[in-house]
């Protein structure tokens, strides 16, 4: 049974199990310690021993330094005082507490970490993860202690979305919650000081946040069956199996090798987790895709070779040159004409004026590749040099009446275009919006300038800010590589980047608490002395222990200021 704080109040002042202890808890202005409604909030004390090898031989050598649980080598920490430590990222520290512990023989206490250096989720958070599933905090949490590993979406430097391992799912404790819920009709419940990106890339706390705040978004399209991460910094899609490819690189998994194509293990072009993808030779990749599509009796070698002959035999014949260019008339004429073909007429269409983003950056590409050739440039200027000096005045009148067309749309004004952008995201979806040419916004360079560089019009916006009633479980993770992580509400919040490991205090053990804080985020972390740091929940044992840690003469009873481990 878990002890309220009316038993705790009492054991504290008539037994003296906690010294000092305060009878209220405390928070203004600190991290907040002291008796809470099913525990207490224990403060951690000045004085720290902060993991380091830079005293140590085998850090001079270039070999990795070991951490020896049998064997701490004392040179390995620095001992520090003061009223801030600062634990370097990827390191940790010890600490004590404030308190002096005096634990009854019927009691197990058990020491949580705070959310407040935690930054905690409820467990049915889900998190976008590169293999297309979103699980909640909750579930991966157990299938990590089955040594299962997550990879999922992160900002990484210069504002670039990349893949990231998610490390470390955990049940952290209780806590209040606060619930953010975005324009999507989607919402995220956390502690109030987690912190979620900004669409200009600052950092804010849940607590913060008001409505109307523009969020970092993610946003996932499928072209070809392949996942499309929108980046945005160009507004570009990106494929996400690149982005894993790319983890893969930076790891050192495999080289990267020009002329390679990046190939899903598993034939399943959702599944973007980095070990489904490999490099393979373009050859390898498309006699793949050959088998899978013809079977195992595909020989691509013997089918390309005998298309090739086949037109080289054609291309000879001038008979079958003048009937091809014919039927490829005639087949044209049909389409654009023929009643039978008026719905694919309208797909082309429609695909023609709405490209997706894929086709304009293709369009684009081809359009740079070809103007970078000077040759083809001086052709392009040689035929519209043609084109107007054989006009008769007719092409300039229809040029002139469109253009004046243009300028007198008086109804479109600079707010009209600006609305029209941050609701469609795109110069072309505001044209289209406004029923008019994109040649209208030249009127309005200042609004196109500024929509490019703020971007907004591609974000979550918040829509309230709401209290959670009462104490909720909180689960949360760490990225060591980029301090932050997407939910699958498309938002990124940051990471977890302080542990406090979990401590359990035997029956009839006292003294003051150890503990142990890691920091796995990539940037240094802040402890403050003297403030809160875990959560003891005292449980009481239906009958007593047949030997008490007492009894047994624990190697760590009645232990004063921070004690290393023992092993005897």
């Amino acid at each position: 049974m878990v002890k309220n704080d009316r038993w705790i109040r009492q054991m504290a002042l008539e037994h003296k199990m906690i010294e000092p202890f305060s009878e209220r808890l405390i928070g203004k202005g600190v991290i907040s310690y002291g008796l809470s409604s099913y525990g207490y909030d224990l403060r951690i004390a000045d004085e720290f021993k902060i993991f380091t090898p830079v005293n140590l031989d085998l850090f001079k050598t270039g070999q990795p330094v070991i951490v020896d649980p049998k064997n701490f080598n004392q040179n390995s920490f620095v001992d520090y005082r003061g009223e801030v430590c600062v634990i370097p990222p990827g390191s940790f520290a010890l600490g004590r507490s404030v308190e002096y512990f005096r634990i009854p023989r019927n009691i197990l206490v058990v020491c949580l970490g705070k959310s407040t250096y935690a930054r905690c989720f409820k467990g049915d958070t889900q998190v976008a993860l590169v293999d297309g599933t979103a699980p909640t905090l909750e579930e991966m949490a157990e299938r990590a202690q089955e040594g299962e590993m997550f990879w999922g979406y992160s900002v990484g430097p210069h504002g670039r979305i990349i893949v990231t391992m998610l490390d470390s799912p955990r049940y952290v404790g209780r806590d209040v919650l606060i619930e953010v819920v975005l324009d999507t009709n989607d919402s995220v419940c956390c502690t109030p000081d987690h912190l979620f990106m900004l669409r200009d890339g600052r950092w804010l706390a849940a607590g913060q946040i008001r409505p109307g705040d523009s969020l970092m978004p993610l946003y996932r399209n499928v072209g070809r069956g392949y996942e499309m991460v929108y980046q945005p910094l160009n507004g570009h899609l990106y494929p996400t199996h690149r982005l894993a490819d790319e983890w893969n690189i930076r790891n050192g998994i495999y080289a990267d090798a020009p002329g390679t194509h990046r190939h899903h293990h598993d034939g399943n072009r959702r599944n973007n987790n980095p070990w489904n993808i490999s490099r393979v030779s373009a050859r390898e990749h498309i006699q793949y895709h050959n088998r899978k599509s013809y079977g195992d009796e595909f020989d691509p070698q013997e089918h390309s070779a005998a298309i090739r002959e086949a037109l080289q035999r054609l291309a000879q014949d001038p008979q079958w040159r003048n009937r091809y260019s014919q039927l490829q008339r005639e087949r044209a004429l049909r389409f654009w004409h023929d009643e039978e073909y008026a719905p694919i007429r309208a797909a082309v269409l429609e695909q023609r004026h709405n490209p997706t983003e894929q086709t304009r950056q293709a369009h684009r590409e081809a359009m740079l590749k070809r103007f970078s050739d000077p040759a083809e440039r001086m052709r392009h200027t040689e035929r519209m040099r043609r084109a107007w000096a054989n006009d008769d005045g007719t092409r300039r009148r229809r040029q002139s009446e469109i253009a004046r067309k243009l300028w007198t749309r008086h109804e479109i004004t600079a707010d009209l275009v600006r609305q029209a952008l941050d609701q469609t995201g795109s110069i072309r979806g505001a044209a289209k919006l406004l029923n008019c040419d994109r040649s209208v916004f030249r009127r309005f360079s200042n609004v196109i300038r500024a929509f490019r560089g703020n971007c907004t019009g591609r974000n979550h916006k918040v829509a309230a800010i709401r209290d959670l009633a009462g104490l909720h479980d909180v689960y949360c993770l760490t990225v060591p590589e980029a301090g932050n992580f997407a939910l699958e509400a498309g938002v990124f919040v940051h990471n977890c980047g302080i542990i406090v490991n979990l401590t359990p205090a035997e029956p009839e053990w006292e003294g003051q608490l150890v503990i142990e804080i890691s920091n796995t985020s990539p940037l240094p972390a802040k402890i403050y002395a003297n403030e809160g740091i875990a959560q003891m929940i005292f449980l009481e044992a239906d009958e007593l222990c047949e030997i008490s840690y007492a009894d047994r003469q624990g190697k760590y009873q009645k232990q004063i200021g921070i004690v290393t481990s023992k092993v005897q």
